[in-house]
């Protein structure tokens, strides 16, 4: 899950056997100044867990978790449901773009120690984006990296090879770790980091391969806006077993798919709440997609990308797969509406069929120089054929996957569902672009560039065989990099706003990715113990528990009692 702030796996894995919490909701005895009960949190189930917390690695306990900007603080944090609203300030206090966009000079808070009583300052920030120019491996977000990063006293500068106006989300929630720590770690892509150094809110107190929990950091530099104690992240297997915990209120906090969400969760407790109390429940954060890898046969040719797009019921994928939680997506353009319903272009207004359409299949089809022969679409002897590879555990897109292959079946085309027992196998075969076709979520980000960006741009594809960062269907296409660029390069937000429409009319007519979800920030949240979160009447931050976006939230809890 690269080159993006993570999407809760959670809110795609079936629920299996065994949990252990690690601390459950008592009173914490940390030393410190907030007096609330624990805060129980789980978004993605891991068991047994490792003492590993590199921010730097997806593999890490603290990374799997999302837990690692609680310890190791970005310079900002976006507030993805409102793109207008300016970057809130973390590490760093203020921005300024020069040079054409190619130097960012960043002013450093003063008066920040990392969690080891030592100072932090503006050299540590220069350290950490060097250390991952000098270390590619350590780049699982494929933040665009300066070519230099300097500091004098309070400030930091970045210099790049290219204008990045429009990359200052990835750039700024980047997390800063402790030069004095980490340039004695030897290799830093094989530091496991066990007992993080940070400056978050909490720190590292107790770990076993059943759970983790952090503790109030006596150092922290807003200490005032901490009301709760410590966060426990328990151990998990999968999310059957998170059912019963999430709506009993011993987990304060999830980032869950719960199928029969009202039933089974919200009709339990007064105490239990989801963005709204009525379907789809929870708000939207991302475009679910069907990836096709464009470089095997027949989906290498967009005619039949298109035919398949226009073939499936969006509808019952909505209702059955996931729910009812995750909209039909109504646009071929590929943006997360209604949020970005201001770079619409109109031709592409609801232009999905929900239910899908087989006569615009057939026309699409015939051509492109297809035949039905035997029931089945066939050019020069070979029938379209293909799998949808997706993790058994992620029910919901296994579910998806195995209604689009009968969907698709029924209309004359042959696919078939590849499931894979572990999502790890699942994860090196779509970064390795060794697939067919995967159902996959989508960056999120204050605006759509991070979408096709994710999507599109080949300059973060690689061999098939090896890892790509994004475009991990290997798609590849000049018009797409010159619109990036345009977008990328300009702070004009109507030079910006004409390089989405030209990225929508690309996927729109190319179909590399078919929409096919509006995918829900998953997120289960209890009143029991806290009060303050995110709401529609008060939505400033993404609901979910994920990071970095879960450092903020929880510095708005306060305890109920």
């Amino acid at each position: 899950m690269k080159h993006a702030v993570m999407k809760s796996l959670a809110a795609a894995s079936v629920l299996a056997l065994g949990a252990v919490a690690c601390g459950g909701s008592s009173t914490s005895s940390n030393a410190g100044t907030a007096t609330g009960k624990t805060l129980v949190v789980e978004s993605t189930p891991l068991s047994p867990m490792s003492d590993t917390f590199s921010p730097f690695s997806p593999t890490s306990t603290g990374y799997v978790t999302h837990a690692v900007a609680l310890y190791n603080e970005p310079l900002f944090i976006f507030n993805t449901l409102n793109p207008q609203q300016a970057p809130i300030p973390m590490l760093a206090t203020h921005y300024a773009w020069s040079n054409g966009g190619k130097t960012l000079t960043l002013t450093i808070r003063q008066g920040v120690k990392w969690n080891d009583g030592k100072p932090m300052g503006a050299s540590d920030v220069a350290y950490t984006f060097n250390l991952l120019r000098q270390n590619p491996a350590l780049d699982t977000v494929a933040t665009p990296l300066p070519v230099s990063a300097t500091s004098s006293g309070s400030t930091a500068t970045l210099t790049f090879s290219s204008p990045q106006y429009a990359n200052l989300f990835l750039i700024g929630q980047t997390n800063i770790v402790p030069a004095h720590i980490w340039q004695s770690v030897g290799d830093p892509t094989k530091f496991a980091d066990p007992n993080p150094v940070g400056t978050g809110p909490y720190m590292l107190d107790k770990f076993t391969p059943q759970g983790f929990t952090l503790k109030q950091n006596p150092f922290y530099w807003d200490k005032s806006k901490v009301h709760v104690p410590s966060v426990d992240f328990p151990s998990y297997t999968s999310n059957a077993n998170l059912v019963p915990p999430v709506a009993s209120g011993q987990i304060d906090w999830a980032g869950n798919q719960i199928a029969g969400i009202k039933a089974n969760y919200l009709d339990k407790s007064p105490d239990n709440h989801t963005w709204m109390d009525h379907a789809p429940f929870l708000s939207d954060n991302n475009v679910v997609g069907l990836w096709f890898n464009v470089t095997r046969a027949p989906l290498n040719d967009p005619a039949v990308r298109q035919a398949v797009s226009y073939g499936i019921n969006r509808q019952q994928l909505s209702a059955e797969g996931e729910s009812g939680n995750e909209p039909p997506a109504t646009s071929s353009s590929g943006l997360l509406l209604p949020i970005d319903q201001s770079y619409l272009t109109s031709s592409m207004a609801n232009d999905l069929p929900g239910a899908g359409d087989a006569a615009k299949v057939s026309s699409v089809l015939t051509a492109d120089g297809y035949k039905k022969v035997n029931g089945k679409w066939a050019k020069n002897g070979k029938q379209i054929s293909f799998s949808i590879e997706d993790p058994i555990p992620y029910s919901d897109y296994y579910l998806d996957a195995q209604l689009i292959s009968r969907q698709l079946d029924a209309l004359g085309l042959n696919v078939t569902v590849k499931g894979d027992s572990d999502p790890n196998v699942w994860n090196a075969n779509v970064a390795n672009g060794t697939f067919d076709s995967v159902i996959h979520w989508s960056n999120q980000g204050p605006t759509p560039y991070f979408i096709y960006d994710n999507w599109l741009d080949t300059k973060l594809a690689a061999p098939i065989g090896k890892p790509a960062a994004g475009d991990f269907g290997r798609y590849s296409n000049p018009q797409v990099q010159a619109a990036l660029s345009q977008y990328a390069s300009s702070g004009d937000p109507a030079t910006q706003a004409q390089a989405i429409s030209k990225l929508q009319s690309i996927l729109s007519t190319q179909v590399p990715v078919a929409p096919l979800l509006y995918g829900a920030a998953w997120a289960e949240f209890s009143t029991r113990n806290y009060t303050g979160w995110p709401a529609p009447d008060n939505a400033y931050m993404d609901p979910g528990p994920n990071s970095p976006y879960l450092e903020y939230t929880i510095l708005q809890l306060k305890p109920a009692s």
